[in-house]
């Protein structure tokens, strides 16, 4: 029996060595997919991160485009506005010399109106006294005191008529 045993302890032996063996293989195969899995998951960070870092790159020139593009939009909205404000002020000022002149025009108008009124009358009277003259033979019908006196205008009535209004030929 001492035979026998001798080989049933070679055997337990040799399937004890068996099986560690094969769980070290197995714990090596384990480790190696283990291992190839965190190179995967590090390549992949690393890609990930370059990926990033290129966006933010982009991200921040386009941030900085239009940083840029709304300054300068501004900027023109500022001057548009400026220049609204300003043409209404110089189209209020327009409208107030628009109405001053035509007060201006209307006084100048009624005065007009009041002198061609005063000089038919004139002209009527003047010619009443004519065919009163032509009738009685050529003399005056009455005295040279009792005739109204006519203003004659003044030096400074013909230019200042001249200036605002046409000379009448």
């Amino acid at each position: 029996m001492v035979a026998n045993s001798t080989s049933t302890e070679k055997r337990g032996i040799g399937s004890s060595v068996t099986r560690e063996l094969e769980q070290l293989k197995k714990k090596i195969t384990d480790l190696t997919l283990k291992l190839e899995r965190e190179v995967k998951a590090r390549e992949l960070s690393v890609r990930l991160v370059a990926e990033a870092k290129k966006t933010s790159a982009q991200l921040s020139g386009q941030i900085k485009t239009l940083s840029v593009q709304g300054r300068k939009l501004a900027s023109q909205l500022t001057s548009a506005v400026r220049d609204a404000s300003k043409r209404q002020r110089l189209h209020e000022g327009a409208q107030a010399k628009i109405a001053e002149l035509k007060a201006e025009l209307a006084s100048k108008t009624a005065d007009l109106k009041s002198r061609s009124q005063e000089l038919s009358k004139l002209a009527r009277e003047s010619g009443h006294r004519a065919a009163a003259i032509v009738r009685r033979g050529g003399q005056p019908t009455t005295a040279p005191s009792q005739a109204k006196e006519i203003p004659a205008p003044s030096a400074a009535a013909p230019e200042e008529h001249s200036k605002d209004q046409p000379k009448l030929t």
